[in-house]
């Protein structure tokens, strides 16, 4: 007897889609085929709806531990499955910050207890902690996380470290933020005296241009698999295109993709995200590289901090945006109005991530692929309230915006934990994820 069948659903692929049925059993996909005969303890009539695997979103910051006021482990997990989300990664610059053996089992233990989604740990790195990054990248780390600029976090990587880690014999997969800290600084400190000098000038796109150049020779020098997170301005694209590397791989952010400097003014500080959000010419050329393939990965960088952290002088407030609970609901959209495939969102959302982080049974829908699977009723939109969120700081820079509706099922493991947005389990089926080398 299988677990569960999904009936006559269209089955989406980064290639086609298909109209089966898909069985489970023991938390793997079982059958594929025309006609899943047998017993189910549980059948889903998937007529109407698409089929995709599970969400992998490399870049959360989850607050925990350190800053649980804004998020916890607990919180952002049940806001990622609600959405979609099933795996998730979580960033090093949380408090204390994970650059330690020490402190990363300690994070480990907190998400084995209180996350509801699968979930991964990045290793942080200051660019002198090279001993410290093979111990943690043996117990399981998803990658190294460099910060070539300062952003929320005390982590900063300056070149001589950036040497050092790149020098390693093995760092794992790099993931780079990538502004340079000397323009960063320069630009600061001219506009230091203007109560809304706009941020994106503050931290201008030439900061990020010249941090993807230094990552560019570094990889070349070193043969380093590096994946630049965020990247968010033309003139980054323009330098990637003409270096071709087969070393580096790109993120873009749904908050870059969907919101423009010239289009978010009236959000203050609630659009203020590091690197910025950009001008429109910006964000036109990334939904274009990203049409093209010249992108490999969604992630939401969800970055919460609370309203009233965010509502003060611009020089005070955090910079960070939370995402988790919107970056599918707004491919979708973007999707159902014929801006990108539903194959493409399963390749930047779940295949090409697990291809890319080493995750070789989760990304795709195959027989004995881990079942972790969402049924979209496709067409389904909705405008975005904070009633409707999870996120523990209860705000979104795009409420009232129109997007998809949460998934009508979640599956995580072969078990349905999610149901219109709301969960149906009260106890954690998650599980830790790590590369397979």
């Amino acid at each position: 007897m299988y677990d569960l069948i999904i009936k006559e659903i269209t089955l989406v692929t980064p290639k086609n889609s298909i109209i089966c049925d898909v069985a489970v059993q023991d938390g793997k996909i079982s059958y594929i085929g025309d006609n899943a005969s047998g017993a189910a303890k549980q059948t889903i009539d998937g007529q109407g709806c698409l089929l995709l695997p599970g969400v992998i979103d490399t870049h959360v910051h989850f607050r925990d531990p350190g800053h649980n006021h804004k998020e916890d482990w607990t919180s952002g997990s049940s806001a990622a499955l609600s959405s979609g989300i099933t795996t998730v990664m979580e960033m090093p610059n949380t408090w204390p910050v994970t650059v330690s053996l020490e402190k990363f089992l300690e994070k480990q233990e907190i998400a084995k207890a209180k996350s509801l989604c699968n979930w991964g740990i990045w290793a942080g790195t200051n660019g002198d902690n090279a001993e410290e990054l093979n111990r943690m990248r043996e117990a399981g780390a998803v990658g190294t996380k460099i910060f070539m600029g300062s952003s929320t976090g005390p982590l900063l990587c300056e070149p001589e470290g950036m040497q050092r880690i790149f020098s390693m014999d093995n760092p794992g997969l790099i993931g780079v933020h990538a502004e340079d800290e000397a323009m960063l600084i320069q630009a600061k400190s001219k506009m230091k005296d203007n109560p809304w000098p706009g941020h994106h000038n503050v931290r201008p796109p030439e900061a990020a241009l010249e941090a993807v150049r230094q990552l560019c020779e570094l990889t070349e020098q070193h043969q380093k698999k590096v994946h630049i997170c965020h990247l968010s301005t033309q003139m980054e694209l323009d330098l990637l295109r003409i270096q071709n590397s087969k070393y580096i791989t790109v993120e873009a952010c749904p908050h870059h993709l969907f919101l423009s400097a010239e289009g978010c003014s009236d959000l203050g500080n609630f659009s203020k995200c590091n690197p910025p959000v950009r001008c429109e010419s910006d964000r036109s050329a990334l939904w274009s590289a990203l049409v093209a393939g010249e992108v490999d990965t969604i992630g939401s960088d969800h970055a919460p901090h609370t309203r009233e952290e965010k509502e003060v002088d611009y020089w005070s407030a955090p910079s960070g945006l939370p995402g988790v609970e919107t970056s599918l609901p707004l491919m979708l959209h973007a999707a159902y109005r014929g801006q990108i495939g539903y194959g493409q969102i399963s390749s930047l959302m779940s295949a090409r991530p697990a291809e890319i982080f080493r995750l070789p049974t989760k990304g795709a829908i195959k027989v004995g692929m881990d079942a972790d699977l969402l049924v979209i009723r496709s067409g389904d939109m909705t405008k975005l309230s904070p009633k409707d969120l999870l996120s523990k700081c209860d705000w979104s820079p795009f409420e009232g915006r129109e997007m998809a509706t949460k998934p009508e099922i979640v599956v995580l493991g072969g078990e349905i934990v999610a149901r219109k947005g709301q969960l149906v389990v009260d106890k954690t089926l998650a599980r830790k994820v790590q590369p397979v080398c």
